[in-house]
């Protein structure tokens, strides 16, 4: 009985499903972006527009914007220029420490401004417990999903960070070209 047993949970063990989760986004009818994983709190109206979202546990690959070329002077010198080698990985140095720089600036960008939303919020939820107005609502529920769309934005750009620092890493990349 006990062999029985042992078996048998080792045997379901092994045929259990990867848990896999699935997220749901919606607009409703003032055009604010809603985000759930349980699709029970969807209401019956939005549920024919909620979109299903499967996030994949690997990671996805990265395609950072094409940089510009410089039309004006460069800010390193000439030597500098001369130290570093044409590529790394079949991309110039250049496209390096751009990609670099435009991930980290659009992620300081959005954690510097998602305390001040935090803080929106807060005020806003204060509000709605004074008070149970239909637009203190309409507030918190709009100023709630943009908070969550900029922490999920925050949370995408740092994993892209980290591919492209695995991706350099890989090429070969020196880190005064990560910075």
């Amino acid at each position: 009985m006990k062999m029985t047993f042992v078996a048998l949970l080792f045997l379901l063990t092994i045929h259990s499903p990867d848990a896999q989760a699935a997220f749901y986004t919606w607009v409703d009818a003032q055009g604010v972006t809603h985000f759930t994983d349980n699709p029970d709190t969807i209401p019956a109206k939005y549920r024919h527009r909620a979109k299903e979202m499967n996030i994949a546990d690997e990671p996805s690959a990265v395609k950072p914007p094409v940089p510009a070329s410089p039309s004006g002077p460069s800010t390193q010198t000439d030597s500098v220029l001369q130290a570093e080698p044409a590529s790394y990985g079949g991309k110039s140095a250049g496209w390096w420490r751009d990609s670099f720089a435009a991930l980290r600036n659009r992620l300081k960008t959005l954690q510097d401004g998602l305390p001040e939303k935090q803080n929106k919020l807060a005020e806003l939820r204060r509000k709605r417990i004074i008070y149970t107005r239909v637009q203190d609502r309409v507030a918190v529920n709009s100023m709630q999903a943009e908070v969550s769309a900029d922490e999920l934005h925050i949370a995408e750009l740092q994993k892209q960070l980290a591919d492209l620092d695995r991706q350099a890493t890989q090429a070969g990349v020196p880190s005064e070209l990560r910075q």
